[in-house]
């Protein structure tokens, strides 16, 4: 009994190397020299110097719309945060309420970072283009 299950164990690790031996020599590998690879990022570089850049004015119209929407979702977020945390706080014990007097911290710091945010951005806007003129 014992030397058949070697058999068969024997017989299906042969069967997969076989298997996996099939299968691994039908591989294709598609290799690049040196100068294929310099001259297609030649090409890419290029291709970006073509196309003008985009202006500020653009980046900022094209990104304030995701702004104003992340701002409201984040706005919903914080309102319904801040209605659990109330209702916790008026039925929760003496330590209960120490610890949501502690998340409390992290509350108003989000706060200020999302309402913040538009100012923060407008703060890097200036840097960037302080670095770029």
């Amino acid at each position: 009994m014992k030397y058949t299950k070697v058999r068969k164990i024997t017989k299906v690790l042969i069967l997969t190397i076989l298997i996996l031996t099939l299968f691994g020599t039908c591989t294709k590998v598609f290799g690049f020299s040196f100068d294929d690879i310099f001259s297609t990022g030649k090409e890419f570089i290029e291709k970006g110097n073509e196309n003008p850049a985009i202006s500020t004015e653009d980046a900022i119209n094209a990104f304030v719309p995701v702004g104003v929407t992340l701002v409201g979702i984040a706005t919903i977020v914080l309102i319904v945060v801040g209605l659990i945390m109330g209702v916790k706080y008026m039925i929760a014990g003496a330590n209960e309420k120490a610890q949501l007097k502690e998340k409390l911290i992290y509350f108003i710091i989000s706060i200020v970072l999302v309402y913040g945010a538009t100012g923060i951005f407008a703060i890097v806007i200036q840097i960037f283009n302080n670095i770029l003129d």
